[in-house]
């Protein structure tokens, strides 16, 4: 199923870099030395073949002739990468030690690449040995912290001995140890439970002689009876899902009810050990204790009390230094807090030359957070940093996802993806075989979960059918597949690669293509020609597809409608032509466009941002083995896809309608909560100093409100108006509340709404190849249709925990996306050796502004020290917050505020980033 940007039913399309998942992002962790010589070789005369080529981006090519091209590549001598090598060559036989093979490896070919220890210490020798020093770190004793490190140095170095002659006895004899992996992935899994185990209790006994940070959490249990009342013994208590600011992360918030500003949790000790995403509850501090704003308003402080469920993975990607005997884990994200690694776990060639590993990025399991600094262990070393596989590899294990293939017991008893159905399969179901059938998809698809028919009726009325691959059929209820199915709960897009949330034979058994006999859940209306429906049901059928459409194909269609389509512009099955198929294009693109009209005059909202898209050379990333990025764009919406997530919308919406009806206490149904009054209440205000007025009542008007300042609907200059628009939208949407699944009879009927679609009820239905949510919504709909009972297993406590399972894996998938464009976006100009390009400001602060590249849609934030040796800085917060520029060459005086257009450099940072720094004006 498909989706338009801003809109709620997107298809994706497959790879263009099918390198599976097989052997995807995680290829060459780890080098030997000849091989790493080579590789680097080989990258460095790709790298320059590209840029001398100009096979890089055509999108930058033009902009690169404006930019003096210093260099291709990093500067990294032969030495270094040789000195990088030998390092990695030596630990390679006995890199690490994992805690558990469930948490250390989640892809064979991974663990392959990113080889782990093969033999196992003596537990009880580890122990006795850890307990001759403490390795508890005190936040207010330096002297004491070095008396514990200097302790604990012997024990360190026994370690470091013993695991290095375990090493060479191991490498005496690979076959053997291979045949024992079993047996000393569980010893392995004992032994590093135990070590942490008796680590963690030696701590709580030294923290004693420290200083309490954290306060003690109140039990789950009491908790909840607490939250009954909403307070307790005269203290209010907020439950909620914590957000840490990412760039003041000092600063966490937790949303409050009846429209009052975030609750503020200030401060380590306040945060009291949770993480961002977690499901947590604070209780509300005293009114002495509240934070005055500069605005004069009052904001609520608060502390964390309890952790109803700890949803974040305890898992980062970061460096490890090392400070004397102690070995500290600097996290790149910002909110974890540092951590204190466990000597064990490191590759031992760390503990004698650290210096070897300063570019080496590791993948950290995080324990225990009792003090200052939490304590972990390295679960694998993910590579070097700024290294395109690298950064990739980082970008998945950061976001928690699993892309490794399926296990080979969950796949037995499905069907080949050449199965031919049965008449067992199609009985009880319609026929609609002998119909008209098509798919209008990406060029690129392959997973096509649903198709369209229209027909028109004896009456002059349409009949128009939605039919949806019906993928429960062979995906039985809590099966082991089944369960396994919903810990993924969507499938992962990257620029590079797809990782199913099906198995890849199911996906192709599941997919509605062209001339093969398909099982699919239908949703049928009867639709008069002005779009307003007269009835629908649902439907198990059995179809076949005539033709599988791409959006590019279906535009041209609608772009000359009277145009005789000649026999080869589609490959269709069947005794239909390419004039028929157009004339059913046009007539449903006239339907859908009546439904969207009435859907915004209704009172929706879309808020369009602009998509990045990465072009992968799929020839050369075969070649290479890594991805290849060559070209970029900005996706546009065309009248397609429109056509397509009109359909959709409906047949959501039809569905969740009728299951909140059947099953209003276990409907798993999709809301999205009105933003904070607050917080729009609070742009409002602002944009009208820049005589900007939005009308924030309801979605509708809101909507009306931003199309006034649209290009076409404003007498101001196109492009000025284009930006400043870019800029109000994005400013919008900062406000807004994330979409999310919910079992119904968990909030009011009221919350159960959808803000944007200003609809009272929604769900998906319409994408089950690629959601769990949409198998979870089939078999409800199924059993409710065939009058069935629903499963003794289907609770409310069920669908809740399906319902945050998937919420969180279709976010994480979504940040997937966004960072791994990021890397690639950042290699490209890398090669271009930057550019420069114009930028609307989002925000000003005193140290920074935060601006929105106007010409892909990249939100950067733009540090302004880094121009402190070319021009003076001035910040005023008076009337609105300004920055005054006085720049030394040329000298000029430049004043920004929101909405300003400013110019800025884009460089490619070390980590695959992308960097802005703010340039001086062109002169006129």
């Amino acid at each position: 199923m498909k989706k338009a940007r801003g809109g709620f039913c997107c298809k994706r399309h497959g790879n263009t870099y099918r390198n599976d998942q097989k052997c995807g992002v995680h290829k060459a962790i780890f080098l030997t030395n000849e091989t790493f010589v080579a590789r680097y070789d080989e990258l460095t005369e790709l790298s320059a073949q590209l840029a001398a080529n100009l096979r890089i981006s055509k999108s930058l090519q033009s902009k690169r002739r404006n930019v003096k091209y210093n260099r291709i590549i990093a500067d990294r001598t032969e030495k270094q990468a040789m000195n990088f090598s030998i390092a990695v060559q030596d630990d390679m036989t006995n890199p690490m030690q994992p805690a558990s093979s469930s948490q250390a490896s989640w892809s064979s070919k991974l663990e392959a690449k990113n080889t782990m220890h093969n033999t196992v210490p003596k537990c009880k020798k580890s122990v006795k040995e850890k307990k001759k020093g403490d390795r508890t770190v005190s936040d207010n004793g330096k002297d004491r912290t070095k008396n514990l490190v200097k302790n604990q140095a012997n024990t360190q170095h026994d370690n470091k001995e013993k695991y290095l002659k375990l090493t060479r006895e191991n490498t005496k004899d690979k076959a053997e140890a291979k045949n024992e992996s079993n047996t000393e992935n569980v010893l392995k899994k004992m032994c590093s439970e135990e070590i942490m185990k008796n680590d963690a209790k030696k701590k709580k006994g030294t923290r004693k002689a420290f200083k309490k940070i954290f306060s003690n959490y109140i039990p789950v249990s009491k908790m909840m009876n607490i939250l009954k009342k909403q307070s307790f013994n005269g203290t209010q208590y907020v439950k909620g899902t914590f957000r840490i600011n990412p760039f003041a992360c000092k600063y966490a918030y937790l949303s409050m009810t009846n429209e009052e500003r975030d609750l503020l949790i200030m401060g380590i000790p306040n945060r009291n050990r949770a993480f961002e995403g977690d499901l947590v509850v604070a209780c509300v501090n005293p009114k002495n204790l509240w934070r005055t704003l500069s605005d004069g308003e009052v904001q609520k402080t608060g502390k964390i009390v309890c952790i109803l469920e700890k949803v974040h993975s305890r898992r980062a990607i970061g460096h490890i230094k090392k400070q004397e005997s102690l070995l500290l884990f600097y996290p790149r994200d910002h909110r974890i807090p540092l951590v204190e690694i466990l000597p064990e776990s490191v590759p031992p060639l760390f503990l004698d030359q650290p210096e070897l590993f300063k570019d080496v990025m590791f993948f950290v399991s995080i324990d225990v957070w009792e003090q200052l600094y939490a304590f972990g262990r390295v679960l694998s070393v993910v590579g070097k940093h700024g290294e395109i596989n690298t950064e990739l590899t980082a970008v998945i294990l950061e976001n928690d996802l699993d892309l490794s293939p399926y296990h080979e017991s969950l796949l037995k008893g499905l069907p080949g993806s050449d199965y031919i159905l049965t008449d067992a399969d199609i009985k009880d179901r319609e026929d609609w075989r002998h119909e008209c059938i098509f798919s209008i998809d990406p060029v690129t698809a392959v997973d096509i979960d649903d198709a369209l028919s229209c027909k028109i009726l004896d009456n002059g009325n349409y009949e128009i059918g939605v039919h949806i691959s019906d993928v429960t059929y062979y995906l039985k209820f809590s099966s082991p597949l089944d369960n396994e199915v919903l810990k993924r709960a969507t499938t992962v897009y990257l620029p590079h690669m797809t990782s199913h949330m099906l198995p890849e034979e199911l996906c192709k058994v599941c997919s509605l293509f062209p001339g093969k006999d398909k099982l699919a859940f239908s949703v049928i209306w009867e639709m008069t020609p002005e779009a307003e429906i007269v009835k629908h049901r649902f439907a198990k059928t059995v179809i076949r597809s005539c033709c599988q459409m791409s959006y590019d194909s279906a535009q041209a269609m609608l772009d000359d409608p009277e145009k005789s389509w000649p026999k080869d512009f589609l490959d269709i099955k069947g005794d239909y032509t390419a004039s028929l198929l157009s004339d059913l294009v046009n007539k449903l693109f006239k339907l859908s466009t009546q439904l969207q009209n009435k859907r915004f005059v209704n009172g929706a909202l879309r808020l369009n941002k602009p998509t990045l898209q990465i072009c992968i050379d799929p020839v050369l990333s075969q070649e290479h083995g890594i991805p290849i990025p060559t070209d970029y764009y900005v996706h546009e919406r065309i009248d397609s896809n429109s056509l397509i997530e009109e359909f959709m919308l409906l047949a959501n919406m039809t569905v969740a309608v009728q299951l909140y009806t059947a099953i209003p206490e276990t409907a798993l149904l999709r809301m999205h909560k009105d933003p904070s009054k607050q917080c729009l209440g609070s742009l409002r205000d602002t944009l009208q100093k820049y005589g900007i007025h939005l009308n924030i009542k309801t979605a509708g008007d809101l909507q009306a409100s931003i199309s006034r300042y649209e290009p076409e609907n404003n007498s101001v200059t196109v492009d000025s108006m284009k930006y400043i628009t870019l800029g109000i939208t994005n400013l919008c949407s900062k406000t807004m509340a994330r979409a999310e699944y919910i079992c119904a009879s968990t909030t009011s009927l009221y919350n159960l709404k959808h803000y944007a679609l200003n609809v009272p009820l929604y769900t998906h239905f319409t994408s089950p190849i690629r959601r769990y949510a949409d198998c979870t919504v089939h078999r409800l709909l199924s059993a409710m249709l065939e009058n069935k009972p629903l499963p003794e297993k289907w609770t409310v406590k069920l669908c809740s925990r399906i319902a945050a399972n998937c919420n969180l894996k279709k976010y994480s998938s979504k940040l997937a996306n966004e960072q791994s464009t990021e890397v690639f976006f950042a290699y490209m100009v890398g090669l271009a050796g930057g550019f420069t390009t114009k930028a609307t400001v989002l925000y000003v602060k005193g140290d920074s502004i935060e601006v929105i590249l106007c010409d892909t849609g990249i939100k950067l934030k733009v540090k302004l020290k880094d121009i402190e040796d070319v021009a003076t800085l001035m910040y005023s917060a008076e009337h609105v917050p300004t920055v005054t520029v006085i720049w030394k060459e040329p000298p000029i005086v430049q004043v920004i505020n929101l909405f300003s257009l400013v110019h800025v450099q884009i460089t490619k940072s070390e980590e695959l980033r992308i960097k802005a720094t703010l340039l001086p004006p062109p002169q006129q």
